[in-house]
């Protein structure tokens, strides 16, 4: 079993730009037409003040769903892509993105089949593939990538991999 070390993330109290907020305005319209049994979006305005608070990199969100995430991160100024399972959600997101001018990828496939390399990986999956999750991103990231993962719509925990810790 991989265990992974808790990282402390802080957040910027900067409030979210006036592009960002229409992107998310639009990303949420478009939510309201998802046709997927398991889309649970994030809370948009939580990922804007943890991503910005970070130090810009390749970002990669696994399971991006519409890749509203994967958009504020490229506006923040990001090297951004998501993953995404869901072909339609793949298709909408891209739409998305074209919509506001945004170049970022939008993968159509599993993350758990994808070796995208990042410094910020972003997930919320479901409980049950939490384990599996961190073990994939134990298995392939770089020693210095941070996995954020949601243990909720408002609780996003930076992780590292435990062996980058040993001395």
């Amino acid at each position: 079993m991989v265990e992974l070390t808790q990282i402390e993330l802080k957040k910027t109290s900067l409030p979210v730009d006036e592009a960002a907020s229409r992107f998310i305005a639009d990303g949420r319209r478009l939510a309201k037409e998802v046709n997927c049994f398991d889309f649970v979006p994030s809370n948009y305005e939580n990922a804007w003040s943890t991503l910005d608070a970070l130090p810009r990199g390749r970002f990669c969100e696994w399971g991006s769903g519409l890749g509203i995430v994967t958009g504020l991160a490229e506006m923040l100024g990001f090297e951004a892509c998501g993953i995404e399972v869901d072909g339609e959600l793949c298709r909408q997101s891209r739409e998305l993105f074209k919509m506001h001018g945004l170049k970022g990828e939008i993968y159509h496939g599993s993350y758990f089949e994808t070796e995208a390399r990042a410094d910020f990986y972003y997930v919320y999956c479901w409980p049950s593939i939490m384990a599996a999750t961190e073990t994939w991103f134990d298995q392939i990231a770089s020693a210095d990538s941070t996995l954020l993962i949601c243990y909720g719509q408002d609780d996003i925990r930076g992780m590292r991999s435990s062996s980058q810790f040993d001395p």
